[in-house]
């Protein structure tokens, strides 16, 4: 264990000679507050230990598999954070196998997607977003549907692990609202097998190959409504190893995920190991007289219960909310409640917080993140390098955490 170790920690250090260290970054960045970075711990500092130890059993024992979800809104949904945060972590171990995980192929809902995913779309389909208060939909875990009343819809998919590299798998998870369907899919390439778990609203398609693309079309009745609502899509293989799960829908908050009827049930098939909380930043986004942190305690409560009913050794991460301004006019406070918020919650519930706003330099940074072309004008969202920088940033803190873990085991 103590070679494998060893190993480990200098196949880590090649393999990141050609990323920026933290030093370097705060060198080029120096408005960073690097005393704010490490992972802190409210509650129990063993809170990541019970999944530091399943990682442990991936890396050194290449048996099963480590699922990590990170959830939010836009920061998420458009694809460059979570992406950059599963390379990084694809440099935990030389070998170390990582699956894309369940996603949402957005473009058949009519809104922006992550670039490693091509949807080519057939058909007419709509979108309904659990984040705007006019849509009622049966939403899954996703928070998002697409939905079709077109017999002769249907679409193509393809993933890709990177530049021009198509992403192979042997399973495709397709997650849908089954009791309103009336379409059935039919998959091409024919599956060898397929399962249907009609309460859950999963059907799983099973190929003895490899297969990189897919082409989806519908069986419908003669007569009657047609109707098919596809809530996510899942690429499994059969390798132990790490999956990065990206559940973001633009505009979510907190409230937004609760309104899934499905969330548990379809959860139950990623089975979250570490959950990674980025939900706030749309919650805080309103006046004073609207902001209320301890409904928006008591709604991350719901979300905790919500993931430790799926799997009771969930571990968490909250991430605080990146600085920003209101309306682009004033900076944006709340940010502030947000991190004493989730201080109480990793205290409660045992769990890791991130402090995103403080590595940041707190509040009003966005301005100079802006100037550094990391955030974009409307003082909100960051640009590509941004997103980048910020998973950086977080890759360290979890870095640092996981080697202290591995140094207790091999002192």
């Amino acid at each position: 264990m103590k070679q494998r170790l060893a190993l480990l920690f200098i196949a880590f250090t090649l393999v990141l000679q050609g990323q920026e260290s933290l030093g370097a970054l705060s060198l080029k960045y120096p408005f960073l507050d690097t005393t704010k970075q490490s992972l802190q711990y409210f509650g129990s500092e063993d809170a990541l230990e019970y999944f530091f130890k399943k990682l442990d059993c991936t890396i050194f024992e290449e048996e099963g598999k480590v699922n990590v979800v990170h959830m939010g809104g836009s920061h998420v949904q458009g694809g460059t954070l979570s992406h950059a945060m599963r390379m990084n972590l694809a440099q935990l171990a030389p070998e170390l196998n990582v699956e894309r995980g369940f996603f949402f192929p957005h473009r058949l809902a009519n809104t922006n997607m992550p670039g490693n995913i091509y949807v080519k779309k057939m058909g007419t389909w709509e979108g309904c977003r659990n984040s705007i208060p006019r849509n009622n939909c049966p939403w899954g875990f996703s928070g998002i549907d697409a939905i079709t009343r077109d017999r002769d819809a249907g679409f193509a998919l393809q993933s890709f692990s990177g530049a021009g590299e198509a992403y192979a798998f042997k399973e495709l998870r397709v997650f849908e609202h089954y009791r309103s369907n009336t379409m059935v899919p039919v998959c091409t390439p024919v599956p060898d097998s397929t399962y249907v778990d009609t309460a859950a609203g999963v059907r799983c398609w099973f190929f003895n190959a490899l297969v990189d693309s897919v082409a989806v079309s519908f069986d419908a009745a003669e007569e009657g409504e047609s109707q098919y609502t596809l809530q996510g899509i899942q690429m499994v293989r059969d390798e132990p190893g790490l999956i990065y799960h990206a559940l973001g829908v633009n505009g979510a908050a907190t409230k937004s995920f609760l309104r899934s009827e499905n969330f548990i049930e379809q959860g139950a098939y990623v089975a979250p190991d570490l959950v990674i909380f980025g939900l706030g930043i749309n919650d805080a986004y309103k006046p004073d007289s609207d902001w209320h942190p301890e409904e928006y305690k008591a709604r991350y409560d719901t979300l905790v219960d919500w993931f430790r009913t799926i799997n009771p050794d969930c571990a968490f991460i909250f991430m605080t909310n990146n600085d920003s301004y209101y309306k682009r006019r004033t900076p944006n406070k709340h940010a502030l409640d947000v991190v004493r918020v989730m201080e109480q919650l990793s205290k409660e519930h045992d769990a890791a917080v991130w402090d995103l706003f403080g590595v940041m330099g707190g509040l009003n940074s966005i301005v100079l993140w802006e100037e550094h072309r990391l955030a974009k004008s409307d003082k909100i969202h960051l640009t590509r390098a941004g997103y980048r920088l910020n998973s950086d940033l977080l890759f360290w803190a979890f870095w640092e955490a996981y080697e202290q873990h591995l140094k207790a085991l091999a002192p």
